[in-house]
């Protein structure tokens, strides 16, 4: 392992002299040279410097000894600084100019080293030729891991003598010797405040919010960072002009330690001020000013500045918002603060289209207004048509409606059905007042009215003029509404009716629905999906319930494999009757193959049940194999669907689904 001339850092210029005086030997004389030269693979040609003008290589690898295979975060950095392993395709024509590149390595890898908390490491190498491949020598025996090898081109260089003796392969080898790393004894702040300066240890909660703890070794990175974090501390604490200055950085060769202290200027601590408005056009400013989530003249706090933001950014108003404060502090201790927007068209339009074999194909379009009356009040108009039901949809929110992060909400439809379950025509209203609370939940409230006109299997053919109160608690934590790879929804709906005029009925509906999301990689290409629901009625019997009431399961959004709503009691013409409780659960990988594709395996189950306290829960199952193709807007679903619990004369083979969005 150690044949050929070997050049290290401290021969550099001996090894420059030696091989100079060789090669200008040979050229002069025109005689062949042994010894150095010829071992390296210049052979005897007396045209060795001719060569290194007409363009002769010498190529080579470049290994990396002395480091712990285990620290692979500081390998690749010395990988992705070296000037020898980035030029490598264009091989020097000298021993002199690979010497040069690794000079400039040694300087690089220090650096490196340092920036790992090695202040102590060294680094050497040499230069030797190359050892001919043996198969039977593993990468831990020829060096360490086979990573930290890397191959150079032995094709002949361009303008080389044609038929002309190339140099041998060399190897460039790095040893590397990290030393005992250097570790963080103290952490010191030294706050600097308009009137006083305070020097001080951080304390444990200031160490953990800034990411670092006593002991760990003493890399740049965290460090660095931890500054920020310092400035983001002082922020919370009422100083919006807080900055960060000098940062000393002491190290003791003796016990192998470090110790920094942060100066942050703080300048004047600040509550609140004016809030001014820049770039609105068609929304009012004062609009705008009303999603400050802090109240006049409180303290300053950057989590509120941050709340204010999301919650514009949410609004779907605008397609950029800044909010900052903009100094100075003012002689009664408050800051100004700005709210910068950008705003986004205000009307879409738009549509979908879905299938399945049971029913058929569905389309829908509507009309979106979200800046109605120049407050954010947002106007939806929409139009559907299917196999099971034709008709009109409207819906209304006015976003901060009396007080922040409450709306006014209301919605209305006039449909036509035609389904197994029951024919005819239904129109419904509400209003509302909704109230959204901590980062995910809201509840809404508010009276509801509706007609109906439906015949069913067995429902009485009449028509019902009932009215109630809607109520909903909802949880949404998920990252994506058409494809989430995280988060939960939890939906909680309590509804009590009563009969307005016809016939007689009391009845109150109860639901819960939820889903949970998990992915097992950070990209969320691959995500465990689960499901549940279920629901009861309390009052009436199944038979004095109105059709659209009841219970029903089967379908695209509920037990695939089984056509829409026919999971459940059947009457003798294999018409669903409903029931008053139902109970679904269920579970689907959702695995992200390439860019476009994914593919979906599932299973689900559920069952609808005549009484609101059933004892018997037997479940129908159903699985199947879905495929997903992924767009800007969603990925677009393909499901395939068998029924496990298939009855006879009921349940067809399989149920076939397309649509935009996840299943749940």
């Amino acid at each position: 392992m150690n044949r050929g001339k070997r050049y290290s850092r401290k021969s550099r210029l001996r090894g420059i002299g030696v091989v100079s005086v060789l090669l200008m030997g040979s050229a002069v004389s025109g005689c062949s040279g042994d010894g150095v030269l010829s071992e390296f693979g210049f052979g005897k040609d007396s045209d060795s410097a001719a060569q290194d003008v007409l363009g002769v290589q010498i190529p080579y690898q470049v290994k990396i000894e002395g480091i712990d295979p285990q620290e692979e975060k500081l390998i690749n950095a010395l990988r992705e600084v070296s000037t020898s392993i980035r030029l490598q395709s264009r091989p020097t024509p000298s021993l002199a100019g690979l010497e040069r590149r690794a000079e400039d390595d040694v300087e690089r890898f220090e650096t490196v080293l340092r920036a790992f908390g090695f202040y102590d490491g060294q680094v050497a190498f040499n230069i030797r030729k190359a050892e001919p491949d043996d198969p039977t020598i593993s990468d831990d025996e020829n060096g360490g891991d086979g990573d930290d090898v890397v191959s150079a081109t032995s094709e002949p260089a361009a303008g080389a003598p044609a038929g002309g003796e190339q140099p041998d392969p060399v190897d460039l080898i790095y040893q590397v010797d990290v030393k005992q790393p250097y570790l963080l004894s103290e952490v010191k702040f030294s706050i600097v405040r308009p009137d006083h300066t305070t020097k001080r240890e951080a304390t444990d909660e200031e160490l953990e919010r800034s990411n670092l703890h006593l002991g760990q070794r003493a890399a740049a990175d965290p460090i660095i960072l931890a500054e920020q974090y310092a400035v983001d501390i002082m922020r919370d604490r009422g100083y919006p002009l807080v900055e960060a200055g000098k940062r000393t950085v002491i190290a003791n060769t003796t016990e192998k330690t470090i110790s920094v202290t942060y100066e942050l200027i703080t300048g004047a601590q600040a509550n609140f001020g004016k809030v001014n408005v820049k770039g609105a056009e068609s929304v009012d400013e004062d609009f705008i000013a009303g999603y400050r989530s802090w109240k006049p003249g409180q303290k300053y706090s950057p989590e509120e500045v941050k709340t204010t933001r999301r919650d514009l950014a949410q609004s779907n108003l605008f397609d950029s918002v800044i909010v900052k404060p903009v100094g100075p502090v003012a002689e009664n201790g408050e800051i100004p603060i700005e709210i910068e927007v950008h705003e986004r068209k205000h009307r879409t339009i738009g549509g979908g289209v879905d299938f399945s074999t049971a029913d058929g194909p569905g389309a829908n379009a509507f009309w979106e207004n979200r800046n109605l009356f120049g407050a954010g009040e947002r106007l939806r108009l929409g139009i559907e048509g299917s196999g099971q039901s034709q008709g009109l949809e409207a819906a209304f929110r006015k976003p901060q409606f009396l007080k922040r992060r409450q709306a006014l909400v209301a919605d209305a439809s006039a449909k036509s059905y035609s389904t197994d379950a029951y024919d005819g025509e239904l129109v419904e209203s509400f209003v509302g007042i909704e109230r959204k609370f901590g980062d995910y939940w809201s509840v809404t409230l508010g009276p509801t009215a509706e007609y109906s006109d439906l015949t069913g299997a067995d429902s009485p053919n009449e028509q019902f003029y009932l009215g109630g109160l809607r109520g909903v608690l909802r949880r949404d934590s998920t990252d994506n509404p058409l494809d989430p790879t995280e988060g939960n929804r939890l939906e909680f709906n309590l509804s009590p009716y009563t009969s307005l005029s016809g016939p007689s009925a009391q009845f109150t509906s109860v639901s819960l629905n939820g889903s949970q999301y998990y992915a097992f990689d950070e990209e969320g290409d691959y995500v465990i999906a689960g499901r549940g629901r279920a629901g009861m009625i309390i009052g009436e019997d199944r038979s004095d319930l109105p059709a659209n009431k009841r219970f029903y399961s089967g379908g695209g959004g509920s037990v695939r494999g089984y056509e829409y709503q026919k999971v459940g009691p059947i009457d003798e013409d294999g018409d669903p009757l409903g029931g008053r409780s139902v109970l679904e659960a269920g579970i689907e990988f959702r695995a992200r193959l390439t860019e476009s594709f994914g593919i979906v395996p599932f299973i689900e189950g559920g069952n609808v049940f005549e009484a609101s306290d059933p004892e018997d829960l037997d479940l129908l199952w159903a699985a199947g194999l879905g495929f997903r193709y992924y767009t800007a807007v969603g990925p677009l679903r393909f499901d395939v669907a068998v029924p496990l619990d298939k009855r006879d004369n009921v349940d067809d083979d399989f149920q076939i689904y397309l649509s935009l969005g996840q299943a749940f």
